[in-house]
């Protein structure tokens, strides 16, 4: 199991360099707010923010990871590095840049989330989740971020955004059969649930069922 003490040593280090990224933006001095954000990329990475970026997050969960263990400690270190660099992105005018170290920080915090032996960090990981979805477009997703938020979503009883999150990939993979069918068992498991729940999931059960029927269909539209 991951130790947070390690955790904390690290953040210690990164804090200072963190406190001089924030200052330095605050008094528009962008270009050496990346500076420092590049040389701790490098220093916990081994690569400047521009290989980072250019890699997907599995090959980032690779780099961080020895003998099939994933520092789960340093890729959240990392997101939030890509979350500071998408802010100074952003300040800089270049929206595209800053969405794309958005989405990659998303999709880092998403998967350690879901790692078993990170258990330690999914709050700490979910905390950094709500605080960067407000920022980033659901358009320019890739099918394994909407994957891990659809999963994100049903698990924190969002339904109405699960559901809007698998009819996205279904738009972009029609008819796939195994989304389909995950689909059919979470609004079974949802027809399941209280009506307290799905209201607070901005859904009611009559609509659960018909997205249910229509996924059905489909099933048998696809047999």
């Amino acid at each position: 199991m991951y130790r947070r003490d390690y955790l904390l040593r690290m953040i210690e280090q990164f804090t200072v360099t963190m406190a001089q990224v924030l200052l330095k933006r605050q008094n528009r001095r962008l270009a050496e707010a990346m500076e420092l954000i590049a040389q701790a990329m490098k220093q916990l990475l081994g690569l400047n923010s521009k290989l980072v970026r250019a890699l997907s997050v599995k090959d980032i969960i690779g780099l961080l990871s020895a003998n099939g263990h994933f520092d789960a400690g340093k890729g959240l270190l990392l997101s939030d590095m890509l979350k500071a660099e998408g802010e100074l992105l952003g300040d800089a005018g270049e929206p595209l840049e800053a969405e794309s170290c958005f989405l990659k920080s998303l999709e880092l915090l998403l998967e350690i989330r879901q790692m078993e032996d990170a258990e330690e960090l999914h709050r700490d990981a979910e905390e950094r989740v709500s605080i960067l979805l407000p920022q980033v477009k659901q358009t320019r997703m890739n099918l394994r971020l909407m994957e891990l938020l659809l999963g994100h979503y049903d698990a924190t009883g969002q339904l109405a955004k699960a559901e809007d999150m698998l009819f996205f990939m279904l738009d972009d993979d029609p008819g796939n059969p195994k989304l389909v069918e995950r689909g059919i068992d979470m609004y079974e498991r949802w027809s399941e649930l209280e009506p307290e729940q799905w209201a607070e999931g901005n859904l009611s059960g009559e609509e659960i069922q018909e997205s249910r029927e229509l996924l059905i269909k489909m099933k048998q539209n696809g047999s």
